[in-house]
């Protein structure tokens, strides 16, 4: 009976590590997603470019030509592409059986007379992985390819004088803040910033763990997924945040969230948007009930997304 005890105890310490393990891995090593489709595929005219961020990684980028002087910067959701995401892709880490298609986006954006320059961010789509074995830090890193966009677009002659919005996304939201914070002599020509369900990603992990199971699961399981992440990667679970930066976002900023997101603390975007100094406006998405369903949203419904970027970018 004693040894029986004991095996059952084994059992459940092997589960609760082999989880622990698992999920530091979800947040380490995101899905590479294929881009099975181009701006073409929507009736725009693009050039397929590409940039080198300054720790060496390529970036493989799409920039859409507009029909007036003013540009937009996509950044994407960690895991997904420039793209967008593909419902046929299979993956353990894939949180999202949907299709979401960026490229809708940055039509109304062609359409709207931008000029408008998206990519992949490393680890991800067409571009090259992160020099430390391609591991994601949910902006800490990716930080360093909105300076490669932003330094692609400065040196470009047809680019380089243009007035830059960003509209980015969840990850891409938390690399374009760190960004502006971290190197904000490369923002001399960006206007505004539309930051889509930027997040700490321990809040995350620990309200989606919490929806799986219960929130007592979560309580048990954080601090191995830390001690694992840590192991693992360069940066600490706790760190992989914007919110220590929202403090040095110099330009007009909308904040974008889901009211019924499942998957965060609605405190976490509203501590960055109370961090924001200056202009700033929050935007809530009503009647959904996936986080992923507030990244298609302007697909159909682009009309705040284009309100405000005129008002900033006239």
């Amino acid at each position: 009976m004693l040894l029986a005890a004991l095996l059952t105890v084994l059992g459940f310490v092997a589960v609760y590590l082999l989880t622990a393990y698992v999920i530091s891995g979800m947040v380490v090593y995101l899905n590479r997603q294929p881009v099975p489709k181009t701006p073409r595929d929507y009736g725009l005219d693009f050039e397929a470019v590409a940039f080198r961020s300054e720790d060496g990684v390529d970036l493989s980028a799409w920039l859409i030509p507009g029909s007036e002087r003013k540009l937009v910067i996509m950044t994407h959701v960690g895991g997904l592409t420039k793209y967008g995401s593909v419902a046929s892709y299979r993956n353990l880490s894939k949180l999202y059986d949907k299709e979401i298609e960026f490229i809708k986006i940055a039509r109304h954006l062609h359409d709207s007379g931008y000029w408008v320059l998206t990519f992949d961010f490393r680890n991800h789509g067409e571009s090259g992985r992160n020099p430390n074995r391609g591991m994601a830090s949910v902006g800490l890193d990716e930080y360093k390819d909105v300076v490669a966009a932003l330094n692609f677009v400065n040196t470009r002659e047809d680019l380089r004088q243009l007035p830059v919005g960003f509209v980015s996304f969840c990850t891409g939201a938390n690399s374009t803040i760190i960004a502006m914070s971290k190197r904000p002599e490369v923002f001399g020509n960006v206007r505004c910033l539309m930051a889509v369900q930027p997040i700490s990603q321990e809040v995350f992990i620990r309200t989606y763990i919490g929806r799986l199971s219960a929130p007592v699961v979560a309580w048990l399981l954080i601090p191995t997924i830390k001690l694992f992440i840590r192991l693992r990667g360069d940066h600490p679970l706790e760190k992989m945040s914007p919110k220590e930066y929202a403090k040095d976002i110099k330009v007009p900023a909308l904040f974008v969230q889901a009211i019924h997101d499942p998957w965060t603390e609605l405190t976490d975007i509203l501590s960055m948007y109370e961090a924001t100094p200056g202009t700033k406006e929050f935007f809530w998405i009503e009647r959904t009930s996936h986080r992923f369903e507030s990244y298609s949203y302007f697909e159909d419904k682009p009309e705040k997304m284009l309100d405000w970027l005129a008002k900033r970018l006239a």
